[in-house]
């Protein structure tokens, strides 16, 4: 029997005996440290959920809704969060390698020293970010979002962004050697002590 039982409340366990939790409403509830490993939970209600150290590697998250959830130290690599809505959740120092982003809203998001290389945020919504010293290393992130967004000493060697948008941004000391900016949009960004060794800025916009 392939079973997750999860505590929900001071008193109350939960147990599901099935790899689907497609839908699946537990707002609040505390899955810290849980083994949800490639587990479907398309559309789920995790709304304020503690998901901290815990292993979604390969998961589906897709459409879930995740805002104001805790995901810090916890393993996301391949997980799928595509459309879902990771609005001010804490993502601290969470592995997301590989991870898929698109289209995904995630404005105010804690990323504080997280791994998001080799990661797909294709039209991701990042706006107001926090992820000093992230990792955005080789990333896919054409038209991504990432306004006003607090990125600094975060790396982005060889990202791929055009298009994107990083308007207002803190890059202080932000690495983008041998990234792909073209296009992209860089207005009142600071850019004290950036690294722009071999990138392509072919068509940013600088000026505000």
């Amino acid at each position: 029997m392939n079973s997750l039982q999860v505590m929900a409340g001071a008193q109350e366990s939960l147990v599901f005996t099935n790899g689907s939790l497609i839908q699946l409403a537990l707002p609040y509830v505390n899955l810290h440290g849980a083994n949800l490993m490639g587990r479907d939970l398309r559309q789920a209600n995790l709304f304020g959920a503690n998901l901290q150290e815990a292993n979604l590697i390969a998961a589906s998250l897709r459409q879930a809704n995740l805002r104001q959830s805790t995901l810090n130290r916890a393993r996301l690599q391949r997980c799928n969060l595509s459309e879902a809505d990771l609005t001010a959740a804490h993502g601290n120092e969470a592995d997301f390698q590989r991870a898929t982003f698109t289209e995904t809203e995630a404005q105010g998001i804690y990323l504080y020293r997280s791994n998001l290389s080799q990661a797909t945020l294709v039209q991701g919504h990042f706006q107001q970010a926090y992820a000093p010293e992230a990792s955005f290393v080789a990333i896919e992130g054409a038209g991504l979002d990432l306004r006003w967004a607090t990125l600094i000493q975060a790396r982005f060697n060889y990202a791929r962004l055009p298009g994107a948008n990083l308007r207002g941004a803190n890059l202080s000391r932000a690495d983008f050697t041998g990234a792909d900016l073209r296009g992209a949009d860089l207005r009142g960004a600071h850019l004290q002590g950036v690294i722009f060794h071999q990138t392509c800025l072919d068509g940013v916009n600088f000026d505000d």
